[in-house]
């Protein structure tokens, strides 16, 4: 089985961003734990904004993008955003060949970060 794992860090206090990083493989065999996990985080935190860091991501399937469009849908309703940062460039492939980056926010370092939150 493909290995999985999610760092949550706190809200930065000055912008408000809640920080994930999410490290192994987001699949079908991972993707309800990590559903799970950012389904607690956002029922604990007041904050809309969410960073995933994806710069340690290895593998990424349907399952998983369906998972994070699920979550953008879900953020954008309440008024916030999610800001993918540094996928992998075989993770930015999928996105790009399948179309979705243009329906994701994409971030490559802290400036865009903050252009994409603000906009």
């Amino acid at each position: 089985m493909k290995s999985y794992d999610i760092k949550i860090h706190e809200a930065q206090e000055t912008h408000g961003i809640q920080r994930v990083d999410v490290i192994g493989c987001l699949d079908s065999h991972t993707v309800v734990s990590f559903e799970k996990s950012l389904t607690e985080l956002l029922d604990k935190s007041n904050s809309d904004r969410l960073l995933i860091d994806l710069s340690q991501l290895n593998y990424i399937s349907s399952a998983g993008i369906s998972a994070l469009m699920g979550l953008t849908h879900r953020l954008r309703k309440r008024g916030g955003d999610v800001v993918l940062l540094k996928p992998t460039e075989k993770v930015f492939r999928v996105f790009r060949t399948l179309g979705f980056t243009n329906i994701f926010t994409i971030a490559e370092d802290d400036a865009g970060i903050q252009r994409s939150f603000s906009s």
